[in-house]
């Protein structure tokens, strides 16, 4: 057996195919890039690490993105470049750990940096 520490796994970042994202991401990042609701939850049921979405574009209104979250285990941030209230219903929002919002594209990067 060797010594160290386990390798860390590397934190997903799903955001829509038209969202511009900074050239340099933190270590560790590995952005998949959705067109639909159904993409989005796939590329969240395809892993286990720690995952950030980016939810903007998303117009899912059978929370399929949100069940894939919560069937798939992973440690989850919605990331809302728009502020949002805090009350309006969400079913991303309940199945995630946390919620970023109002920072626009800086808020993935900040969710990011927190490792899910």
């Amino acid at each position: 057996m060797t010594g160290g520490s386990p390798a860390k796994a590397a934190t997903l970042v799903v955001v829509a195919a038209s969202c511009s994202l900074p050239a340099s991401l933190p270590d560790g990042v590995v952005v998949v890039r959705y067109n639909n609701a159904a993409e989005a939850a796939a590329a969240i049921a395809a892993g286990s690490g720690p995952a950030v979405i980016l939810s903007d574009a998303l117009h899912d209104p059978a929370g399929a993105v949100a069940s894939a979250v919560r069937t798939s285990g992973r440690s989850c941030i919605e990331v809302r470049s728009q502020r949002w209230d805090g009350e309006t219903p969400s079913p991303l929002a309940a199945a995630c750990r946390g919620i970023v919002a109002g920072f626009g594209v800086a808020g993935v990067i900040a969710a990011a940096q927190l490792d899910a």
